[in-house]
């Protein structure tokens, strides 16, 4: 494999793939990519939730190790990152390497990503685009009009259907975080085209040094903003929901149907429209990867993209019309929320997909290693031998972890082949066999038959947590509980 002088990393915010019809593999930046290298179609996130998930992929560590575990610091976990963090960055910069980071952020809630190091437009905290002044010059620079978004779905402010939100003007637009809306102007004044443009411009000003760069969008997250010609897109298709929709949840733990409940009392029926709200996020999707595709091009036509890797993930993924009808992502270890694209395309990476169990944590590794870097001590895997064909990762098996969100609630979940396990902290444990249910209908915890696979999945776990150093107190009880019979930790059901 030849090596790579430059990483463009594109990002994408809450992108839902898991249990949806094959059509998300279709979108245009994704469909792009997997022509040109490898499509990781078991790829799942540290923690499905933003800073914790951002920081992984930037430490190439687990939260529970670089410390955020929730957004903003909640739970007693650290607020954010401090420049004298080890990031991926470091080494690169060494290097020679120009870094540089558009679009979200949501690292530290006053320092923005220069701070750290990173030339471009990131903005400190989880930032809004629409009213800063860089988004204004970039209006004018394209003699594009002021947006307006017109609510199509009203979310937890109840705003009716049909208000109209100047977005440069609205900035708590965002307080409509599980509705949809329709851009009236052009798709080029959503953030997704801004950061891109952004991104463009450096580009093309930025010389033949190597360069590391970042691009994230704010979207696909909800609030779901989509105008011509994406609120068109999948005309055909009824929805884009997951099989678990009408789910009971009887067999789940008590927070997931308080969190289902949460939704029934905050949307009014008519806004909890799951066909529609999932076709949005699809279509929101589309808009961003259109977006950030630009960026191909660009490379293309400066001949560059033949030395360049290209990586392509989201941070987490999207409950939406999922799991018994649940919106966001909350504290929810479903595959809904842990499932990421995870796509990487560059110079003797040949085209094909991969049913390996990666995690984000692996990208900085892998991207140093592609790069002929040394990197610092890690929790995450090289992908490389996946992405040479020179064999398998010496992973056995994949532990995530969730520390709650805005309630805490900690939990630890493992993959190994089709299996899955939850613990959370009172004990509660959930098994799933992924090859036969993979919207996760059948909890075989309390399955005698499967006494015997609990027992090896909760070993498993064990031995990932004390391997990368998780003394919680959560992880010493699974360590005990590894080691005992599985029938005192039956299920304690939800009512």
């Amino acid at each position: 494999m030849s090596q790579p002088r430059n990483i463009l990393w594109l990002n994408t915010d809450q992108q839902m793939i898991a249990n949806r019809p094959g059509v998300t593999r279709e979108l245009p930046l994704q469909r792009r990519l997997a022509a040109r290298g490898m499509d990781f179609r078991r790829a799942y996130t540290a923690l499905p939730v933003c800073s914790p998930s951002r920081a992984s992929m930037l430490t190439g560590r687990y939260p529970h190790n670089h410390g955020l575990t929730e957004n903003d610091g909640r739970f007693g976990g650290r607020a954010g990152l401090e420049p004298s963090d080890s990031l991926m960055t470091d080494p690169f910069r060494v290097e020679g390497y120009r870094c540089a980071w558009f679009g979200k952020w949501h690292l530290h809630r006053k320092l923005d990503a220069s701070a750290f190091g990173f030339e471009g437009y990131a903005p400190a905290d989880y930032a809004y685009p629409y009213a800063s002044a860089e988004y204004g010059a970039y209006l004018e620079r394209h003699a594009l009009p002021h947006p307006i978004a017109r609510i199509e779905l009203s979310g937890e402010s109840g705003t009716p259907s049909g208000t109209p939100v100047a977005l440069t003007r609205s900035e708590d637009w965002f307080d409509f975080e599980a509705g949809s809306a329709i851009l009236e102007e052009p798709a080029e004044t959503h953030e997704a085209f801004f950061v891109s443009e952004l991104a463009e411009r450096w580009f093309r000003s930025a010389g033949d040094d190597p360069f590391f760069v970042r691009v994230d969008t704010w979207g696909p997250h909800p609030p779901y903003m989509v105008g011509a010609p994406f609120a068109g897109m999948f005309a055909d298709l009824k929805s884009a929901a997951s099989p678990n929709l009408f789910l009971d949840l009887k067999a789940r733990p008590a927070h997931h149907a308080a969190y289902r409940d949460y939704w029934q009392d905050v949307l009014a029926e008519s806004a909890r429209d799951f066909a529609l709200l999932s076709r949005r996020a699809l279509q929101s999707a589309a808009l961003c990867e259109t977006a950030l595709v630009r960026l191909l091009d660009v490379l293309e036509e400066s001949g560059r993209i033949d030395d360049t890797i290209i990586v392509f993930t989201a941070d987490h993924g999207d409950a939406v019309a999922s799991n018994g009808g649940m919106m966001n992502k909350g504290g929810l270890m479903v595959e809904e929320t842990l499932r990421i694209p995870m796509l990487i395309a560059g110079p003797g990476i040949p085209p094909g997909s991969d049913d390996s169990l990666v995690c984000n944590i692996d990208l900085a590794p892998t991207l140093l290693d592609l790069c002929g870097i040394t990197a610092h001590e890690m929790d995450g895997t090289s992908l490389c031998p996946l992405l040479r064909r020179t064999g398998p990762l010496s992973r056995d098996g994949l532990m995530t972890e969730h520390y709650g969100l805005m309630t805490p609630l900690w939990q630890r979940a493992f993959h190994k082949g089709h299996w899955k396990l939850v613990v959370q902290e009172d004990g509660f444990t959930e098994l799933y066999d992924l090859a036969r249910d993979p919207a996760e209908m059948n909890n075989l915890a309390q399955s005698a038959a499967h006494e015997g696979t609990l027992r090896h999945m909760r070993g498993g776990l064990a031995k990932a947590l004390a391997r990368h150093g998780d003394d919680s107190g959560l992880a010493m009880a699974l360590r005990e509980m590894a080691t005992s019979d599985p029938a005192p930790f039956q299920q304690r059901h939800p009512g």
